[in-house]
């Protein structure tokens, strides 16, 4: 009977005992998501994906994307079709917390890029813009990039 007692009292005590950190137990931060690989970016289901977003989300006062009806901050994949200088284009971005953060990248609509900037805190990190034009040569101006000559 002590043999079992003690058995018990044994299992009980390593059982209560604090679980030792290894790499399988850490929980560590979650990650954003990275922007969708180009590769499996599907450029024909963007203008969708943009309609509903722009149903879903909406700029808030403090200048801060919001869940619609909310004070949720939106995070998540942004997208938007927009068109500048006569030229149909795709917008793909991180949102976090409400505000833009990582690579911003624009699309043209057969899937070149047109141009990318960082974002840290919804703020372009400085230099870090670049434009390519139509033929994949980087150029220095967004104009650059969507003149269609």
């Amino acid at each position: 009977m002590k043999k079992l007692v003690l058995l018990h009292a044994a299992i009980l005590l390593t059982g209560c005992g604090e679980k030792k950190a290894t790499p399988e137990t850490l929980i560590t931060p979650s990650q954003p998501e990275p922007l969708v690989d180009k590769a499996l970016l599907n450029f024909d289901a963007i203008p969708a994906l943009a309609a509903t977003l722009e149903e879903t989300i909406e700029e808030g006062p403090e200048g801060h994307f919001i869940v619609k009806g909310t004070d949720t901050l939106y995070s998540g994949v942004f997208y938007k079709v927009d068109s500048i200088s006569g030229e149909e284009v795709y917008i793909v971005a991180n949102i976090k917390d409400g505000q833009f953060e990582g690579p911003s990248i624009m699309y043209r609509s057969n899937g070149s890029k047109a141009g990318e900037v960082e974002l840290q805190n919804g703020t372009p990190v400085e230099g870090s813009e670049q434009y390519w034009n139509s033929k994949g040569q980087k150029v220095d101006t967004q104009e650059e990039a969507l003149d269609s000559q």
